[in-house]
């Protein structure tokens, strides 16, 4: 491994670290300080949320082990917050793929897509003879 990748896998590893020791805090609750390196909530932008449960006053960096290959991701606050309150994101979803395997489905449903349109082109010409 080069330099460069070495270095990338050491902070991600510290990514992870750090996310799993922040696991334990409760961002609705009203009594709990927001840790360094959190972000805070903005409660207006959340407003499309229809729920009975509190809403996160803050995010922090969550852990993310992917339902497809079972890898150990960081999902960051910063993602949480344009994902809850920019696309308007349900508060009670979260991530459950990693990004390479989100990538992968994401390709895959291109490909899928474009085989089928090319297919439905190839139907009607024959419709049309």
């Amino acid at each position: 491994m080069t330099s460069f990748e070495v270095k990338q896998l050491r902070l991600t590893q510290q990514q992870l670290i750090r996310a799993k020791s922040l696991a334990g805090i409760d961002p609705t609750d009203p009594a709990v300080s927001p840790p360094a390196g959190s972000v805070l909530a903005n409660p207006d932008e959340l407003s499309h949320n229809n729920t009975y449960g509190r809403l996160p006053r803050f995010y922090v960096d969550r852990v993310v082990v992917c339902r497809n290959c079972g890898t150990e991701e960081v999902w960051p606050a910063e993602r949480q917050k344009w994902w809850y309150e920019v696309a308007k994101g349900n508060i009670n979803t979260q991530a459950v793929q990693c990004r390479s395997c989100r990538a992968a489905e994401r390709q895959r449903k291109d490909d899928a897509r474009a085989s089928a349109g090319n297919n439905s082109s190839a139907i009607r010409q024959s419709d049309e003879t």
